[in-house]
This record gives C-alpha cells, sequence and structure tokens, in this order.
C-alpha cells in the first residue's frame, strides 16, 4: 500500500512538473500540527476519561465474574453441589463471560466512535486553516507529509513549500 501511494504521489509530481510554472505544491505535516492543537488535547483528556470509565466496568464485571468461579471452586471442592448445581453454575459463569465479551466489544465500538466524534471538528478546523494557507501563500496544492502510519510519503521537496510552520501560526500555536 505505501509503494502504492508513493508511486502514485510520483506520478503526481510528474504531471505537475509539466503544468504551468504558477502551479505551487506545498506540504504540510498534519499530524505535529494536529498533536498541538489545544482542541487534539482536551479531546484527548476526554477520552482518557473515557476509557478510564469503560475499563472500570469492565474490570467490575471481571471482579464479580472472579468472586463467583472463586465461591464455584470452594462449594465444589467442599462437595456443596450436586451436579445439576455444577452445570447450573458452570452455565451462569460461560454467561457471565460472554456478557463480559460483549461489554468489552461495545466499550471498544463506543471508544471509536467517541474518538471519531470528537476528532471530526478538530480535522474540519485543520483542513480549513491549511485551505486558508494555501490561498493565502497562492499554493493550489496541499499535500499531507505523511500517511496515517507517521511514514513521509514527501519523497523530495523544498524546505520552503513546506507549510507546517504557517498553519499553525494561522491557527494560534506556538512550539515551546
Amino acid at each position: 500500500m505505501k509503494n502504492l501511494v508513493i508511486i502514485g504521489l510520483l506520478a503526481f509530481i510528474g504531471i505537475s512538473a509539466n503544468l504551468p510554472n504558477e502551479t505551487k505544491i506545498g506540504y504540510v505535516y498534519m499530524e505535529m500540527v494536529m498533536k498541538n492543537m489545544p482542541e487534539t488535547q482536551e479531546m484527548m483528556a476526554i477520552v482518557d476519561k473515557f476509557t478510564a470509565e469503560k475499563q472500570a466496568e469492565i474490570e467490575k464485571k471481571n471482579a464479580f465474574i472472579s468472586s463467583k468461579n472463586e465461591a464455584f471452586r470452594k462449594k465444589s471442592a467442599k462437595g456443596e453441589l450436586t451436579e445439576a448445581g455444577k452445570i447450573i453454575a458452570q452455565n451462569e459463569l460461560i454467561s457471565l463471560q460472554k456478557e463480559l465479551n460483549q461489554l468489552i466489544s461495545d466499550n471498544e465500538q463506543e471508544l471509536y466512535s467517541k474518538r471519531s466524534e470528537l476528532l471530526s471538528p478538530i480535522a474540519k478546523k485543520l483542513e480549513k486553516a491549511m485551505d486558508e494557507v494555501a490561498a493565502l501563500k497562492g499554493y493550489r496544492y496541499v499535500l499531507s507529509s505523511a500517511d496515517g502510519t507517521g511514514n513521509s510519503i514527501v519523497v523530495v521537496a523544498p524546505e520552503s513549500d513546506d507549510l507546517t510552520q504557517e498553519v499553525m501560526k494561522h491557527l494560534g500555536i506556538e512550539l515551546k
């Protein structure tokens, strides 16, 4: 997949070489900008709190299952359970484990949805800032400098076309 992106980018650069001289192509280290946006930091605090709450639910359910399992083992070891009682207890433990697995799955989906919900306006704000900076600087094309995994996809580009600092300045972000 990475090779396809690089090939596409090289093809795009090759095509753009044939465009009129006024065509300017810039790039932005979007991940760097996004990491430094106050909104992203607020989002991460919300996501961390949400994750902690969901993890507490899982731990509570897991502790309940463990106590049930321990009670079952003690009663079974003492011979206090009939065969029917053992089957009922085992089925209850299986059911509780299924509930725990479902809770984990539901929590993962909720976390994904929450993160997406919170990230969407941040991404739109970043995109708008990039559009505005590109327009101000006369750029017709602005590329993300990295793919989703953080690997650079801008193979060769003049440093003068790096719009990262301009976008950060436009957003009011100052690096410390």
